[in-house]
């Protein structure tokens, strides 16, 4: 699966997947993360990224948000999981989590 990253002398893999329809005409695309060694407890983030050529005759497209997925986000997203309760190393339940555009974490409650 995916990408390796260390966050803290951790090593994950990561791997985001395609577009996803929201409402209101938002878009999410799905972040995956787990343990390196082994899949134990997975972690999955909601990121929201609107697509541009979806509004291009909208007009004012100022509400739409495009967010990169890079290294330093899913690290930054890593470090907040695990003070929410992700336990990667462990075998347990996915997490779903949303991030919001502000930037906090938020657990999404029930099945989606």
């Amino acid at each position: 699966m995916g990408r390796l990253l260390t966050v803290n002398g951790v090593s994950y893999r990561w791997s985001l997947r395609g577009r996803h329809d929201g409402p209101e005409g938002t878009s999410w695309r799905l972040l995956t993360v787990v343990w390196a060694e082994a899949t134990r407890q997975v972690l999955h983030v909601r990121v929201r990224h609107d697509d541009p050529w979806l509004h291009v005759n909208d007009g004012d497209m100022s509400g739409l948000v495009t967010r990169d997925v890079g290294p330093g986000l899913v690290a930054r997203v890593v470090e907040m999981a695990w003070g929410l309760g992700w336990a990667p190393l462990e075998r347990g339940p996915t997490l779903t989590f949303v991030l919001e555009d502000d930037a906090r974490l938020v657990p999404v409650s029930g099945p989606r």
